[in-house]
């Protein structure tokens, strides 16, 4: 199976969601009042796992999903599971951000699941955050490919191209773009292989060197998630052509529903 969650998983209202969610939060705020704000994130964990246990919730931690296709496999672990329904991240740092809240989103979308909460004990108070999703399996299975100025001339263009159609069709879209990222990338042969140190230049004068991810001397691949402000990310792109000596990057941008296939030259 191309996602396997190695967990029972049972969805749930929104109302049996907020009786978890508020035994939680009161345990929360518990532990850190308790403990403080200075610990690792492991040991606010194992706390509120047993808290939350006591409190009759049934409780896994560290469980696993598996996300495979041919020979790519990456495994995810969630911080908890709340009565096989609900997600529950925890964090220790100093605020959370957009990254936490989309990493949470990957696994509600890649267990099927809809709610979802960041705890974040290392912020002065406890800080939190809802994330709910109503996509599912099905409806991320209803996506475009626009590959209408993608080259396969360029070399591996044909290569990437059904790489990418093959992961959708496994996989669907709106999921992380890094885990999208890494399977290209293993088909490609891997970081140690594509990531490799490139020229810049201003005014011909050789300012340093950024490691890019590289499918020639000549070509660079690009893979990104924007959504908003598409143009104006298209032209930090290009400012790539003014300080190397790349003259091709195929651009790869997971836009929701739409998958764009765009190759950019100098």
């Amino acid at each position: 199976m191309p996602i396997l969650c190695k967990f029972d998983v049972v969805p749930m209202s929104r109302s049996q969601f907020y009786e978890i969610d508020h035994l939680v939060m009161k345990h929360s705020f518990s532990i850190q009042n308790e403990l403080g704000r200075l610990y690792d994130e492991h040991v606010y964990q194992i706390e509120l796992l047993r808290r939350c246990t006591d409190s009759g919730i049934i409780v896994r931690s560290e469980s696993e999903i598996v996300v495979s296709f041919e020979s790519f496999k990456k495994s995810y672990y969630l911080d908890a599971l709340m009565n096989c329904g609900s997600i529950c991240e925890l964090k220790a740092v100093e605020t959370l951000n957009g990254q936490h809240e989309s990493q949470l989103l990957n696994y509600l979308l890649l267990s099927n699941l809809q709610f979802g909460k960041l705890i974040n004990f290392s912020s002065p108070s406890v800080q939190y955050r809802f994330v709910t999703t109503t996509l599912n399996a099905i409806n991320r299975m209803s996506y475009e490919v626009d590959d209408a100025t993608w080259s396969t001339e360029i070399p591996s263009g044909k290569f990437i191209r059904e790489i990418v159609q093959n992961l959708l069709v496994d996989w669907g879209v709106y999921l992380d773009v890094n885990l999208y990222r890494e399977a290209v990338c293993h088909f490609l042969g891997g970081d140690d292989v594509l990531m490799q140190p490139v020229n810049i230049f201003v005014n011909n004068y050789l300012v340093g060197h950024q490691r890019l991810c590289c499918l020639d001397e000549e070509t660079c691949l690009h893979i990104s998630s924007t959504i908003r402000h598409f143009e104006s990310y298209k032209k930090q792109l290009l400012k790539i052509f003014e300080h190397t000596s790349l003259k091709q990057i195929q651009w790869i941008n997971f836009n929701r529903a739409t998958v764009q296939l765009i190759t950019l030259k100098k």
